[in-house]
Order: structure tokens, then C-alpha cells, then sequence
């Protein structure tokens, strides 16, 4: 644990000073003029969500130029799957570029691709979508040395796993994760909807992690047949993944999937329902709750208790940091970023 929160403890909101520091670089005299075009906190709501969804991230207009591109950042702290989700952002900004008035889109990573790599997504992008990554950044920033040491402490502060990658490639529906989210918009709270929405979460959980989490199977009860969780997958061995880096810091190889679908905060009740599927000799430690509303405060404290008490790690999510994941994988966000705040959040709450 300890090793843990040295790691993400002060890298809360690392993509929006991402997109500010681009900004900053992009907008230097001698390259031109950029403005970030979205407010630092994500929607309110599914409605502000829907309007902002082809704005793209920064209005970038080269020096010279009199129209500007639409600029779309993706932050990769994990190597994992990283070649899909740059497709999947070539994907999003190529349909964000015929939603608007945008001629050009540019796509900037903020991880170095090999001379392969680029010439495979250039074609995928085609002749009006730009792939910038980190050493185009490099160049760029290098006109000014301290947008330059700016931008290496970022990189130093995001990249965790520099090693590694992996060529498997999915092939989704476009938007398939925004389709997903508005069934789980759409479900009834409490009793009446747990059914639809326990599926819709299940739907969501495999489009988002099915590679990095192997044999997802719904319902499964214990030993003594006294609890039965929704959902258990294992972890794909030798990944760089959020998940391999759960598996190592809390000696697991199983995580376990809770859907609670109260109309409030769920309490401590529900957090102790939860810790009964876990037990260290059954190599499962971990486990993630999608909680309509997300946790109450003293379910947050009792999280906490277990881990101190057990070292068993469970973690809440709201459904709408679910349905934030989903919407953010049509356009290439690797979901992990979001459970990676949510795990320091339980972690920084240990000992309060």
C-alpha cells in the first residue's frame, strides 16, 4: 500500500495540467495561438456532457494560418493496449471533425511512437488528421526552457510504466461506450431497475477491461453459499496495466465487481457485504463497487478499516465515473486514469 501512494498521491489532475502546458506550448509566439476549449471539471451532467461532446480539447491556429485545428490530448499511464486507444482517438476526432467547423484535427499523445507505429496511425487518419507525440512536444517546448522542464516533469510524473506495449487491436462499434452509458442513464433506481442496471454495469465492465481481465463470470457464490458477488475476473499476467500494478501492490489475482443500485450513498453495511467475497488465501483482495450514488462518507471510513485491518482493498465508483469511462473510451481515454484518482482518494482516506 505503502508503495502505492508514494506513487499517485500527488498526480490528481494530471490531464488538465496536460492540456493547460500544451496550451501554453502550442501558443508560443513562433508556433502560434491555442486555447483549451473545456472547463477543468468534467460535465455536471449528461446534458453538459452532450454539448460538449465534439468540442475539441484546445483550438490550436498555427502561426501563418487563418483557420484553426481541432486538437484532442490523450495522457497513457499505462503502456497497455495503448496502440487501440490512439485508434480509438483517431476514430473519435475524424467523426469530431465532421461534427463541427473544424478542417484539421491533431492528435497529441503523451508517449513516444516508433517510426512503424506513425506511419501505420497516419494512414488510419488520413490526409486531415495530424499525429503529434512526445517528442513533436519536445520540439516544441524546447523554444522556451521552462515550458521544457515543465513538460519533462509532467512526463516524469505520468509515465509509470515506460516498458512494454501490446499489439492487440479492438474493434468496437463507434461510440459503443456512450450507447452503454445511456443504458445505465436509463435505468429506474432502487428495486425496479437493479436487474437492468446490474447488466448494464456487466456490459460496461467487459467493454472497458475484457483485455486486461480475463474470464469475467457474473454471479458466482462462495464456498459456504452464503454470498454471491456480481462479477469476478482475473488478471492477465505480465501486463504493464493499472491492473498488474493492483495485483502486485495487494497480492491479488482475482477482482471482484459489486453493482448497488441504491438512490443514495451506500454505507457501511454494503462495504462489509463486499469484504466477505475477499480473502487473502483465495488470492482475491481487491474489489471495485459501482454504486449508483457512490459512498457515503462512512462507507469511505469502513473501506478504509479493511484495508488497514485485512489489506483488502475495496474501492467505489459512482455510476457516473462509470459512465465518464465509457464515454472517454469512444474517444480513447484509457479508463484507468479515472480509477486511478479513485484509488488514491481510498488510499489518501486510510488513517484519517
Amino acid at each position: 500500500m505503502g508503495t502505492m501512494k508514494e506513487l499517485h498521491i500527488e498526480t490528481m489532475n494530471l490531464e488538465v495540467e496536460w492540456q493547460h502546458l500544451l496550451a501554453e506550448i502550442l501558443g508560443q509566439p513562433s508556433v502560434g495561438q491555442a486555447l483549451v476549449m473545456k472547463p477543468d471539471e468534467g460535465p455536471a451532467d449528461e446534458e453538459e456532457w452532450e454539448m460538449m461532446r465534439f468540442v475539441p480539447d484546445i483550438a490550436f491556429t498555427p502561426s501563418g494560418a487563418a483557420s484553426p485545428v481541432a486538437v484532442e490530448f490523450k495522457m497513457f499511464r499505462w503502456r497497455s493496449n495503448w496502440r487501440s486507444r490512439v485508434g480509438d482517438a483517431i476514430a473519435f476526432l475524424k467523426t469530431l471533425l465532421e461534427q463541427s467547423n473544424y478542417a484539421r484535427g491533431a492528435l497529441v499523445l503523451s508517449l513516444e511512437i516508433d517510426a512503424s507505429d506513425r506511419e501505420a496511425f497516419r494512414q488510419a487518419a488520413g490526409s486531415n488528421v495530424d499525429l503529434w507525440d512526445l517528442g513533436n512536444l519536445r520540439d516544441l517546448a524546447a523554444r522556451d526552457p521552462e515550458l521544457l522542464d515543465r513538460l519533462e516533469e509532467l512526463v516524469s510524473d505520468t509515465d509509470i510504466e515506460s516498458a512494454g506495449s501490446t499489439s492487440h487491436r479492438r474493434q468496437a462499434d463507434t461510440l459503443k461506450g456512450a450507447s452503454i452509458a445511456a443504458k445505465l442513464h436509463a435505468t429506474a433506481v432502487g428495486q425496479a431497475g437493479w436487474r437492468a442496471f446490474e447488466e448494464a454495469c456487466h456490459e460496461a465492465i467487459r467493454f472497458l477491461f475484457s483485455r486486461e481481465l480475463h474470464k469475467l463470470v457474473p454471479q458466482q457464490c462462495t464456498e459456504d453459499g452464503l454470498h454471491r458477488m456480481d462479477l469476478i475476473g482475473r488478471i492477465r499476467p505480465d501486463r504493464n496495466s493499472f491492473w498488474a500494478l493492483l495485483s502486485s501492490d495487494f497480492g491479488t489475482r482475482y477482482v471482484v465487481f459489486e453493482a448497488k443500485n441504491y438512490a443514495s450513498p451506500i454505507g457501511q453495511d454494503a462495504i462489509d457485504i463486499t469484504s466477505k467475497y475477499l480473502f487473502r488465501a483465495g488470492l482475491r483482495t481487491v474489489a471495485i463497487v459501482v454504486a449508483r450514488e457512490g459512498a457515503s462518507e462512512q462507507a469511505i471510513k469502513t473501506s478504509a478499516g479493511h484495508l488497514r485491518e485485512d489489506r483488502k482493498f475495496i474501492m467505489v465508483i459512482s455510476k457516473d465515473d462509470l459512465c465518464a469511462m465509457l464515454e472517454g473510451a469512444d474517444s480513447g481515454d484509457p479508463p484507468e486514469n479515472l480509477l486511478f484518482d479513485r484509488m488514491d482518494e481510498t488510499l489518501m482516506a486510510v488513517g484519517r
